[in-house]
C-alpha cells in the first residue's frame, strides 16, 4: 500500500495539533485521578459480574486480599506519620515570638475546626446516612463497648487524654465496663471495672504530641536537633505514603469488588453512599458559601464575595489536585498581588495552615458517624463528645496530600471501637469528596489571613513604622520545615495532578 505525501502531512498536522498537546498534557497531569476512576469502575464491574456466581468464602477472601494489604499498610504508617506531623506543626507555631498574631490565628483555627466538627456531627445525626443493612453477609452487627451511663464516657475520655504510659497508649485505651459478680449473700451486683482494650489511644497520643510540639517551639535554637529528627521522619513517611498511594487503584478495585460481592442489599448500599456524599458535600458548600462569608462580613464589615471570587485560581488548583500544598504558590500570588494582603500575615498563616483543615474536620465527623451507623452502634453523649474532640485534634494532623483523610478515618475508628474494614466503603467515593474537602481546607486559610490581618491592623501599622526601612521578604520561607514541606509536596504532586491554572 502506497503512502502518499498528503497522508504524511495530515498525520504530522494531527500529531502537532495544539488540541492534541492539550489533551495529552491533561491526561499526563491527571493520570492518578484517571487510574482511581478506572479502578472504581473495574471494581464495580467485577463485583456485579461475580456477585451472581455465589463464590465461596475462600474465593472472596482472595479477591479482597490486595485491598486488605493496602489497608494494613496505611494503618502501619499512622503512628509515625501523625506523631511527626503534629509535633512539627505545633513547634513551628512558636507562640512566644509571634505574639498576638499567633494567638489570633490559633484561636481562629480551633474555633472553625470545632464548628466544622459540630456541623458534621449535626448533619450526620439528622441525615443518618449509614444503615446496618450495609454489613456483609454472615457477619453479626457490631455492638461496641457497653457503658451504663454517659458519665463513664466523659471519665474514659479524660483517662485516655492523659494515659499512664505513652507506649501502652499506642496499642491500648482505657474503657469502663460493668461486670456481674456475686455478693456475700449470693445476689448479683454490678461492679464498675476499668480495663484496657485493644486499639490505639488516639486522644492521648494527639494530646501529648500537641503539648510536646508547643513547648518545643519555645526553646529557640535548642529545639533544632529534635525538630530536624521529626522533620526527616515526616519526609520519609511522606515518601513512603507517596509510593503506597500508587497502589491505591489496585487496593480500591479489590475492596470495592469484595464489598459488592458480600453486600446483602446492593440497592440500599447505593442509597446510603449517595446520602453520605450529599451529607458531606452539602456541609462543605454550606460552610464555604454561607458560614465563612458571614464571619467575614461580621468581622470585617465588607462584602465577602469580591474576596471569595478573587480566590478562584487557588480554589481551582485545590479542586483539580486535591492537595492544599499544591495550591500554596498560587495562593500566595493571589493574596499578595491581587488582594494586596500584608506579606507578614500571609508568610505566617499559610505555612502553619497545615494544621487548619476545616473540610477534613467536617468529613471525619460525618465518616465516623456513618461507620458507627453501619455497625448499629448506639452512641451516647459521651461517645459523641469523644468523637468531636478526636476529630478536631486529628484534623490538625492531616497531611496536605490527596486522600490523606482516609488514613485518619482508619486511625479514629479505634476511638469508639469501630471495625476498620468498613472504611473500604468510603474509597469508592473519596476521590470526589476529597476535592470539595480540599477547597474548604484552603478557604479556611485564606479567610484566616483576611480576618487576622483586620484584627491585627494596629500592631502591623506600628511594626511598619518601626521597620519601614527593612526589606520585606517575598520568598515566603519563614522556616526550613515549610520549605521542605513545600518541596516535598511539590514532588508528590508531580506524581499526582499538578494541574496548571
Amino acid at each position: 500500500m502506497e503512502i502518499r505525501r498528503e497522508d504524511l502531512t495530515f498525520i504530522s498536522k494531527v500529531k502537532n495539533s495544539p488540541k492534541i498537546d492539550v489533551i495529552a498534557g491533561w491526561l499526563k497531569t491527571n493520570r492518578f485521578l484517571i487510574c482511581i476512576l478506572f479502578s472504581v469502575i473495574l471494581g464495580v464491574a467485577l463485583g456485579l459480574t461475580l456477585r451472581p456466581l455465589h463464590l465461596s468464602s475462600e474465593s472472596i477472601t482472595l479477591i479482597s486480599y490486595p485491598g486488605e494489604l493496602f489497608l494494613r499498610t496505611l494503618k502501619l504508617m499512622v503512628l509515625p506519620f501523625i506523631i511527626s506531623c503534629l509535633i512539627i506543626g505545633a513547634a513551628n507555631l512558636d507562640i512566644s515570638k509571634n505574639g498576638n498574631v499567633a494567638v489570633r490565628t490559633i484561636v481562629y483555627f480551633i474555633v472553625t475546626s470545632v464548628f466544622n466538627v459540630c456541623l458534621g456531627l449535626t448533619l450526620g445525626l439528622i441525615v443518618h446516612p449509614g444503615s446496618p443493612d450495609l454489613r456483609p453477609k454472615n457477619i453479626t452487627s457490631f455492638s461496641g463497648p457497653k457503658k451504663m451511663n454517659a458519665i463513664d464516657g466523659f471519665l474514659d475520655m479524660g483517662k485516655n487524654l492523659l494515659p499512664e504510659n505513652l507506649f501502652q497508649a499506642t496499642i491500648q485505651q482505657t474503657l469502663t465496663e460493668y461486670e456481674t459478680t456475686m455478693s456475700a449473700n449470693n445476689t448479683q451486683i454490678l461492679k464498675k471495672v476499668v480495663k484496657y482494650k485493644d486499639g490505639t489511644n488516639t486522644l492521648g497520643i494527639i494530646f501529648f504530641c500537641l503539648i510536646f510540639g508547643t513547648i518545643l517551639g519555645t526553646m529557640g535554637e535548642r529545639k533544632r536537633p529534635v525538630l530536624d529528627f521529626f522533620t526527616v521522619t515526616y519526609e520519609v513517611m511522606q515518601k513512603i505514603l507517596t509510593g503506597v498511594i500508587w497502589f491505591t487503584p489496585i487496593g480500591v478495585a479489590s475492596v470495592i469488588c469484595g464489598k459488592i460481592i458480600t453486600i446483602v442489599d446492593l440497592t440500599t448500599t447505593l442509597v446510603q453512599l449517595s446520602l453520605f456524599i450529599m451529607t458531606t458535600i452539602g456541609g462543605f458548600l454550606f460552610y464555604q458559601l454561607v458560614i465563612v462569608q458571614f464571619i467575614y462580613f461580621i468581622i470585617i464589615k465588607e462584602s465577602p464575595w469580591s474576596y471569595y471570587l478573587s480566590l478562584g485560581p487557588a480554589l481551582a488548583t485545590a479542586f483539580a489536585t486535591a492537595s492544599k500544598s499544591a495550591s500554596i504558590p498560587i495562593t500566595f500570588k493571589v493574596l499578595d498581588e491581587k488582594l494586596k494582603m500584608n506579606p507578614k500575615i500571609t508568610n505566617f498563616v499559610l505555612p502553619i495552615g497545615t494544621i487548619n483543615m476545616d473540610g477534613s474536620a467536617l468529613y471525619l465527623s460525618v465518616a465516623l458517624l456513618f461507620l458507627a451507623q453501619i455497625n448499629n452502634l448506639q452512641l451516647g453523649i459521651g461517645e459523641i463528645i469523644t468523637i468531636g474532640l478526636a476529630c478536631t485534634a486529628a484534623s490538625m494532623s492531616s497531611a496536605a496530600i490527596p486522600s490523606a483523610a482516609i488514613v485518619l478515618v482508619i486511625m479514629l475508628c479505634s476511638v469508639i471501637n469501630i471495625p476498620t474494614e468498613d472504611v473500604s466503603l468510603l474509597f469508592a467515593v473519596d476521590w470526589l469528596v476529597d476535592r470539595f474537602r480540599t477547597m474548604n481546607n484552603l478557604i479556611g486559610d485564606c479567610y484566616t489571613v483576611a480576618i487576622v490581618q483586620h484584627l491585627s491592623k494596629d500592631e502591623l501599622d506600628q511594626n511598619d513604622d518601626v521597620n519601614k526601612t527593612e526589606p520585606i521578604d517575598e520568598s515566603h520561607t519563614n522556616s526550613s520545615f515549610v520549605m521542605q514541606d513545600l518541596e516535598q509536596n511539590g514532588r508528590i504532586n508531580e506524581c499526582f495532578t499538578n494541574t496548571p491554572v
